[in-house]
């Protein structure tokens, strides 16, 4: 909720604080200027703004959320299954798991990419691919 223009940023509680204040100048101008049935008319309006710009924020700032959950979420698991690979190469590496052990669980997680990859699960960081 900053300015654009490259000055001070506000908060959300500022920006209705300011709205407020501006508000209360509008609201007693038009009381004394035009009558109190205008200065009801322009509460209601600003009341409504007020709820309707506070409803909008709540939902913008949820969407980003939710965005950044999946992101995350789909970083993860990429990780997660590059992880499994290369610790599933030191425990070859090493010595813990014999060739045919190993071949098969470097197939099994070739098969998980696969079914991720028809499934529309991005795994292009993870470049495995069965060698035939």
């Amino acid at each position: 909720m900053g300015s654009e223009s490259g000055g001070r940023s506000y908060s959300l509680t500022e920006i209705f604080a300011i709205k407020f204040v501006l508000a209360d100048v509008l609201i007693i101008a038009a009381l004394v200027l035009a009558g109190p049935l205008y200065a009801v008319a322009i509460t209601a309006l600003f009341v409504v703004s007020t709820f309707l710009i506070w409803h909008l924020t709540q939902r913008t700032e949820g969407s980003g959320d939710d965005e950044a959950a999946s992101t995350e979420e789909t970083v993860g698991q990429a990780a997660t299954a590059h992880d499994a690979v290369t610790k599933l190469q030191e425990r070859y590496a090493a010595g813990e798991l014999s060739d045919a052990e190993f071949e098969a669980k470097l197939e099994r997680l070739i098969e998980s990419n696969e079914q991720a990859d028809a499934a529309g699960i991005d795994t292009a960081e993870l470049e495995l691919e069965r060698s035939e």
